[in-house]
């Protein structure tokens, strides 16, 4: 159904959704690619809510080449106008011959219609390349779209004995760097954190991102789609 070129596009769709995952929430990481054959004419990712949305900076980057040209995409284009007006519009506007999308965007306001859309306009759709890496970018969005509840992550360390601190308080890491690293992404990627009460009054804990790596990643996507958006 797929070919190795069809896999390569996606995957590459996938890692520019990445790019987005610590500035678009509430809406979810998408990444799309614009390519005629094994040549890309256009690429993007959404970065920031409100702003332009994967396809559009895809298309924008393409310009007259997307007529005809096949666009992979994460996530089913929308179909609906909030902040920004429809992509699935936008790509039967532009001409595109083919679409991909890795997965139906579960957005009841989408759901599908945005591939209809396509279809109608006689785009010729397939949906499910690499669906299981497009689920795995946007946990928390799938999340809450389906179900209306937030996704939750636990995080609990101890030591072999069962202990989280020494017992005169003076407690030191006892969880590897690599460890406390994911715990550091995991905060950067989360709506909000929470904790106990006691710990709160025992520790006075910061409760921010504190890997430094990450916060300048956060910071140079913003500045650098922001000037790309006002340019443009």
């Amino acid at each position: 159904m797929f070919s190795s070129l069809d896999h390569a596009m996606m995957q590459r769709a996938i890692t520019l959704a990445k790019n987005g995952q610590f500035t678009t929430a509430p809406n979810p990481n998408v990444g799309c690619v614009i390519a005629h054959g094994d040549e890309i004419v256009g690429e993007g990712y959404h970065y920031q809510a409100g702003q332009p949305h994967a396809e559009v900076f895809a298309l924008r980057a393409a310009g007259e080449r997307a007529r005809g040209a096949t666009a992979y995409v994460t996530l089913e284009p929308c179909s609906h106008y909030g902040r920004t007006p429809p992509c699935a519009e936008a790509l039967v506007k532009a001409g595109v011959g083919r679409v991909v999308c890795a997965m139906v965007d579960p957005n009841p306001k989408v759901a599908g219609r945005g591939v209809t859309i396509l279809q109608q306009a006689g785009i010729e759709v397939q949906v499910g390349l690499l669906e299981a890496d497009a689920l795995a970018l946007n946990k928390g969005f799938i999340q809450r779209m389906k179900t209306g509840r937030p996704f939750v992550q636990l995080k609990l360390a101890a030591s072999l004995d069962g202990r989280t601190a020494l017992a005169n308080g003076k407690s030191q890491w006892i969880t590897s760097a690599p460890a406390r690293a994911d715990v550091q992404r995991f905060r950067a990627k989360a709506g909000a954190i929470l904790s106990t009460s006691a710990t709160v009054l025992a520790d006075d804990p910061s409760l921010n991102v504190r890997w430094l790596i990450w916060v300048r990643r956060y910071s140079n996507i913003t500045q650098k789609r922001i000037c790309a958006s006002l340019c443009a």
